[in-house]
């Protein structure tokens, strides 16, 4: 039969008979049954001839040939999203001895529920912005709207000393939340990047947009170092507050304030990786759905690795200042430029991804880069440990106008352990050349490696759709991590010291590594035409396809 005839066949639909065309080049048979409404219910007969050599069980090419990705638009989407992250770790050194200086009642545990909230109000935005973004099919207007919400944040941010002292720890919480909120839209940058690249752009734009966020996170610490110098209390003219812990607030309002600008002119959407809405109209076509236990599988370790890098964080100026005995400018200095000697390996490492690296990974091997990523993650754990036998255990601070040992919560502390801290006088001293080599190594590779590798694969699970909302979850998975960890690991590292925080970080990624090992055969994109054998099927959003 000649491959473009077509005949019609007659289906009973309800009380009528309807004539609808087939499509007939072979004998291979399929039904696809339409499930929408009763209204609309049609049964539709397709007879298809697979192209010669070409296999069934292959996936699908996301983009069309003469599609291309649109590198102007998500580039500029990718200095946003490293703006997001400068906001989201610039403040991680600082933020311990501003809140001290200018609250000092405040305490560790309201220091960690400042920490978090603002992954809560990330992870409250990012669903939102996703749906938003899903349903206008534009991700335009929800940046622009998420930006000004932080630029609004940070001015608030560095205006808390104007308010009276029991008061300014509110404004700080209140604050963070809001800059939280506002960098939900890094989720709908992340779906805009899968969507906007063809498949053998994919790795490389993910790498790019993942990254984005990574190295903001990471060389947001060196950002502070450049205001260091300007101490406390700083400049201050009226409401205007510029010093050492307000600086690199204002540093993030003028780069939003630039990258509105930006956004506003000369972004444009150009979309190359989802199927049309022309495409979906056509009765013969039928997406499956995606595998949900693997999408699962890749929220899941979003918030693992998210988990133990905020916990790192959260920690890192009470860690440094009671392992290594640093004054609060020390810890803000020395912490910063560990991060940012990091945040130069991590940059590195993405550029790598973005133009080798990146083609290794795209060509199936997702799963090994990820898993690959998890285990540097244990090996840092595991080399950082205070075991026994490194010499000598942590020594409690000296108070400058006292007597030894006698702790207070004066400023003019030496450094060393507080004296409520009883763990330390059983806890050793990790040698400090071996936890910042280790930390700048091992989470400079873990970081990029990870996030590249599980986000391509994460989003060619969920195939060429508009992924806002899945994406949006995937952000939510990483921000409950990040508000649920700095509340309940400054309790832990109050009460029982960095020991415990390690072993419960192994364990955990113990389990998520075990996860992938198991689940590692379902872990593939996802395959738009399935190989069926006769009598086979497969669900998807509109009904079911069946193979005779």
């Amino acid at each position: 039969m000649p491959p473009d005839r077509r005949e019609s066949i007659t289906f009973i639909v309800g009380p009528e008979e309807v004539q609808l065309p087939i499509r007939s080049n072979s004998s291979t048979k399929y039904l696809i049954k339409d499930d929408r409404s009763k209204e609309e219910q049609v049964s539709y007969v397709r007879f298809e001839k697979p192209e010669q050599g070409a296999d069934e069980s292959k996936a699908v090419k996301e983009g069309k040939e003469e599609d291309s990705t649109h590198w102007p638009s998500i580039y500029l989407l990718v200095a946003i999203g490293m703006f997001c992250g400068v906001q989201f770790s610039v403040f991680f050194a600082s933020l311990w001895p501003y809140l001290d200086t200018i609250d000092p009642g405040a305490g560790e545990t309201f220091f960690g529920a400042i920490t978090a909230v603002y992954s809560a109000g990330q992870a409250i935005a990012s669903p939102l912005f996703g749906y938003w973004a899903n349903t206008t099919k534009s991700v335009k207007l929800p940046c622009i709207v998420g930006i000004v919400i932080m630029i609004a944040s940070n001015m608030l941010y560095c205006s808390a000393e104007n308010f009276p002292e029991t008061d300014r720890r509110w404004v700080l919480l209140f604050a963070r939340f809001m800059v939280g909120l506002g960098a939900g839209i890094i989720g709908i940058i992340r779906a805009y990047a899968a969507t906007a690249s063809v498949t053998k752009d994919r790795a490389k734009a993910i790498a790019f947009v993942s990254g984005s966020f990574v190295v903001g996170s990471i060389v947001g610490p060196g950002v502070q170092v450049a205001f260091t110098p300007l101490d406390h209390p700083g400049f201050h003219r009226g409401f205007i507050h510029i010093d050492m812990y307000t600086g690199p607030a204002w540093f993030a309002i003028i780069a939003n304030l630039g990258a509105l600008f930006c956004l506003i002119t000369f972004f444009k959407e150009k979309y190359s990786g989802i199927t049309s809405d022309e495409e979906k109209k056509d009765p013969y076509f039928a997406m499956p759905r995606f595998d949900k236990v693997a999408a699962a599988l890749c929220i899941f370790t979003q918030f693992s690795l998210m988990f133990v890098w905020t916990n790192l964080e959260t920690i890192s100026s009470m860690y440094a200042i009671s392992m290594w005995n640093w004054t609060d400018m020390e810890a803000v200095r020395n912490l910063g430029l560990m991060q940012s000697a990091g945040g130069v390996v991590a940059l590195f490492t993405y550029a790598s991804f973005a133009y080798k690296l990146g083609k290794i990974v795209n060509n199936g091997n997702e799963r090994i880069g990820t898993i690959i990523g998890l285990a540097l993650c244990m090996l840092f754990h595991v080399v950082t440990y205070p075991f026994k036998f490194w010499p000598g255990t942590l020594n409690y601070e000296k108070i400058e106008n006292g007597t030894n040992n006698e702790t207070t919560a004066s400023h003019g502390s030496t450094g060393g352990c507080k004296a409520d801290y009883t763990w330390c006088a059983t806890t050793h001293r990790v040698p400090m050349f071996l936890y910042t080599s280790a930390f700048v190594l091992c989470f400079s590779l873990i970081f990029p490696i990870c996030n590249v590798s599980m986000n391509t694969l994460y989003s060619k699970i969920l195939g060429p759709r508009r992924q806002g909302t899945m994406q949006g979850l995937l952000l939510l998975a990483g921000s409950s991590a990040r508000t649920v960890g700095p509340i309940f690991v400054a309790y832990l590292f109050d009460n029982y010291g960095p020991s415990v925080m390690w072993t419960m970080e192994l364990i955990e990624l113990s389990i998520t590594i075990l996860a992938w090992l198991i689940l590692y055969k379902r872990m593939i994109p996802l395959v738009m035409k399935p190989k069926l054998s006769s009598g086979d099927f497969y669900r998807y959003k509109r009904g079911t396809l069946y193979r005779f």
